[in-house]
């Protein structure tokens, strides 16, 4: 028989185009639809782990709500910056006459306390020798000075020749921070894998039992006999025939397996503990299943209180470095949703303002004090 995907004639060898077989669900090794040739059975893992990726990802980047940002600059970018590089660095380009914020690496040396002191600007998905980048070309990008404190009028420092770095949480011995995405990966990963177990341990406790068998008829004889049960107990009959003369061993462990319900208060103690990482709040790791009372609840937290606010310290200490220079008159607050409480008494806890720098219903310019 000759197959329709191989060239099987004398004449010239012909090189088929392997997408249009897969384009109609057919495996071009074997000549068979693809869900007939088996699939990875880790693929179902790989697709919680996207949805928790993706949840991750919106949790880090509105966990702060920013305000009066320039023309071309939100919130949202500037965190999405921060939670898949660790850090950045905010310049203004005079040539494009526009403000960036955007990935850096080191041009030059360091101080003495090991801080960048020139650095060069990055795309966001590219190096420095990348050139593909239309609107920030090679030609536009220079190596700017870097300053760590309040802007001096008197310095040698220009906002033209000038920038400020920002990074997602305080700095270890290096100067540059892992981005959250890489940090939270394996959480991530580990939390993906824990919905398919709790799914195996719910079929191990829903009655169905494995039995062997020497051959298929004896097989199909088990199968009759299943479908026989099922039929009865639908149509109330206490008592079935069961012909047949084969001895049944039933394969299934006999050792108690967990609880659906104990994989699922795993997987929520994992998730308290990812929220604990950007000072969110959670039920803690081991979260009960009967009310908390509110001193529990505090004690649960830990120090989330402190990881967030060290979050914030450090953007709004960048701000005020970036008003210095430029006069901006940006700024970053907890959003209501963190807070948990309405601040702009509009009768509702949650932020409806804009973050890409309209004027308008926006809270005055505050401090670390209106978060807990």
């Amino acid at each position: 028989m000759q197959n329709n995907y191989l060239n099987t004639s004398n004449k010239k060898p012909k090189l088929y185009n392997l997408n249009t077989y897969l384009q109609a669900g057919i495996d071009p090794k074997t000549g068979l639809p693809i869900r007939a040739a088996g699939s990875d059975p880790t693929q179902l893992c790989t697709n919680i782990k996207r949805c928790l990726t993706v949840m991750d990802e919106q949790d880090a980047v509105n966990r702060y709500e920013w305000y009066n940002l320039p023309d071309g600059l939100d919130g949202e970018l500037m965190e999405r910056v921060l939670y898949y590089k660790g850090q950045g660095m905010f310049f203004y380009q005079p040539q494009l006459d526009k403000f960036f914020f955007l990935p850096y690496a080191l041009e030059g040396t360091i101080d003495i306390y090991g801080r960048y002191i020139n650095t060069k600007a990055l795309p966001f998905h590219g190096t420095s020798d990348d050139g593909k980048v239309k609107e920030f070309p090679n030609s536009t990008r220079k190596v700017v000075n870097t300053l760590y404190e309040l802007y001096d009028e008197n310095s040698d420092f220009t906002p033209e020749n000038s920038c400020v770095l920002l990074h997602d949480y305080c700095k270890g011995r290096a100067e540059t921070n892992i981005a959250r995405s890489i940090l939270n990966d394996p959480v991530l990963g580990i939390m993906s894998e824990v919905l398919p177990m709790a799914e195996t341990a719910l079929m191990s406790n829903s009655g169905v039992k494995g039995i062997k068998v020497l051959n298929q008829d004896e097989g199909s004889n088990v199968t009759a006999a299943a479908m026989s049960v099922k039929n009865a107990s639908l149509s109330q009959q206490p008592w079935i025939p069961m012909i047949g003369a084969m001895e049944m061993e039933d394969l299934t462990s006999a050792g108690t397996a967990l609880k659906s319900e104990e994989y699922l208060l795993y997987l929520q103690a994992l998730d308290n503990f990812r929220l604990s990482l950007y000072g969110l709040k959670n039920g803690g790791l081991f979260q009960k299943k009967s009310h908390m009372l509110e001193a529990e609840q505090d004690m649960n937290q830990g120090s989330a209180g402190l990881i967030y606010k060290d979050g914030l310290r450090l953007r709004q200490q960048f701000c005020d470095i970036v008003n210095g220079i430029w006069g901006l008159g940006i700024w970053v607050e907890a959003p209501e949703e963190v807070i948990g409480a309405d601040m702009n008494g509009d009768g509702v806890a949650q932020t409806n303002q804009d973050q890409q720098g309209i004027p308008g219903d926006q809270p005055e310019m505050g401090g670390e004090d209106n978060v807990e």
